[in-house]
Formats: C-alpha cells, sequence, structure tokens
C-alpha cells in the first residue's frame, strides 16, 4: 500500500485525494466496529475503545483535503516520497487495527492498479528484450496515470477520475459490510 500511494504521487493531486477517499471509508469501519449496537447488528467484530481513532482518522482525511487544497492542479507544493509512503503507511495501518486488511485490495484498488502497470510493464519489456532483442511495452509510459498523460489526457481529468474510481471502490468495500 505504501508502495503503491508512492507511485501513485505523480499527478497533481492525485495521491492526496484517493487517500482522503480511503480514509473517509476507513472512518466508517472504525465507527461501526467501535459501536457496539453496529458491530452486534453488522455482525462484525467489535473493538472497543476504537472510537479514539476517528479523531486520528478525521486529522488523517482533513489533512489530505487541507493539503490537496496546495496540490491540486496546478500544484503550489509537493508531498514527495516521504509523505506519500507515510500516506500507504498509515492506510494499510488503519486497516490492521481495525481487522479490514483483506479487504485493502478492493479500497487501495487504484493504488494496486498503479502498481501492477509498473510490474506488467517491467515484466513485459524485460522478457521481449530476452525474447526479441529489443523491449517492448504494454503501456505508452507507466504507471498508469503517465499512459493516460501519453495519451492526451488532462492532469486534472486524470485525476478527477481516479478520485471517481476510488470512491466507487470506496463504496463498494463499505457494502460488503452487510455482506457478510
Amino acid at each position: 500500500v505504501s508502495n503503491g500511494a508512492n507511485i501513485t504521487d505523480g499527478l497533481d493531486g492525485l495521491a492526496a485525494g484517493v487517500s482522503a477517499i480511503i480514509g473517509a471509508a476507513i472512518g466508517v469501519f472504525v465507527y461501526v466496529s467501535g459501536n457496539y449496537k453496529f458491530a452486534d447488528y453488522l455482525n462484525i467484530m467489535y473493538i472497543p475503545n476504537l472510537a479514539e481513532l476517528s479523531v486520528f482518522i478525521g486529522a488523517f482525511v482533513g489533512a489530505c483535503i487541507g493539503f490537496l487544497w496546495y496540490n491540486a492542479y496546478p500544484a503550489q507544493v509537493f508531498m514527495g516520497d516521504t509523505g506519500s509512503l507515510a500516506l500507504g503507511g498509515i492506510i494499510a495501518s488503519l486497516a490492521i487495527i481495525v481487522r479490514k486488511e483483506l479487504l485493502i485490495p478492493i479500497f487501495c484498488g487504484v493504488f494496486l492498479i498503479e502498481l501492477l502497470s509498473v510490474m506488467i510493464q517491467v515484466s513485459y519489456f524485460k522478457y521481449t528484450k530476452r525474447k526479441y532483442g529489443e523491449g517492448r511495452r504494454v503501456f505508452l509510459m507507466s504507471p498508469l496515470h503517465h499512459h493516460y498523460q501519453k495519451l492526451g489526457y488532462h492532469e486534472a481529468t486524470i485525476a478527477t477520475r481516479f478520485w471517481i474510481v476510488s470512491l466507487f471502490l470506496a463504496i463498494l468495500t463499505i457494502v460488503t459490510l452487510k455482506l457478510r
């Protein structure tokens, strides 16, 4: 998750926006897992004293949105590796604390797709270099958001569409509460 957030931090506002959406989704899980009545109704594990974590999640989401104010296109402030690796680490830690680590591939789907696009690109390039003597590419450029840039999409359009995908994945993750 941490490396996925780092790779996603290639466009203005992309990593911060996606992380804010994921943080809000984890906030829902924290709320229902920390409330005995909701946990009993949804048949999920009740984790006592989890309400304190909601303060941290609120600060995390607020910090992401506040950073997004200055990092949206055209960016005035940049996050860098230290910030993006920390975002991924915070998200992974929160998922483990709330005992929803198996849902990470769903609500961090944007991070996962970005990671997979790099892995596919590098693997295919190395394979074709050995087989044909010259490396070939699957994407115009990896990670995936740079592929869309090469196709001619504007940075703000790519970031907004990735936010929408992340929002749908967060909703899908929250829906899994009642599917159990």
